[in-house]
């Protein structure tokens, strides 16, 4: 259970969901090599058969089709949150509301070329791309003044 809202499940974290990633492909190559072990051994144990190949093909099928369920919802969630991020801004708690910076201006006057830009920048660097790839990526429908200034608001460090 969440130990903030004890009516919903616990959340996976992307160390857990990598940790349970290990742990199945962990135990997949075990029963592998079990296997083929098995089957290279032929004397003084019984022989695999294609049976015994196919019911450890279907455990191992099963266990990544539960693992796939599990991991659909969180990433849907983690899509969700990023989403309401985006649309609401990502205002942070400690900037004062009467502050009208350009980077606190309300998301309403941004162009529709640079809420595009935002979003595919933070779906970017969500996926793992660097600064330099993000801001080449994004040079191509905007000028470059844009995209350092778009960068340095979103990406941290």
């Amino acid at each position: 259970m969440d130990e903030h809202n004890p009516h919903e499940p616990h959340r996976l974290t992307p160390e857990e969901v990598g940790a349970r990633v290990g742990a199945i492909l962990s135990d997949a190559e075990r029963e592998a090599r079990e296997i083929i072990a098995s089957a290279q051994e032929g004397s003084g144990r019984r022989e695999s058969t294609l049976d015994d190949l196919t019911r450890a093909l279907e455990r191992l099928g099963t266990r990544l089709d539960a693992f796939e369920l599990a991991t659909a919802a969180q990433i849907e969630e983690l899509g969700r949150r990023l989403t309401e991020l985006v649309a609401n801004g990502a205002a942070t708690a400690d900037a004062p509301e009467d502050a009208q910076t350009p980077q606190a201006r309300p998301r309403g006057e941004e162009s529709a070329a640079m809420s595009a830009a935002r979003v595919r920048a933070i779906d970017l660097a969500v996926a793992g791309y660097g600064r330099e790839v993000i801001a080449n990526e994004l040079a191509t429908s905007l000028p470059r003044a844009d995209v350092e200034a778009l960068l340095d608001e979103i990406l941290v460090g």
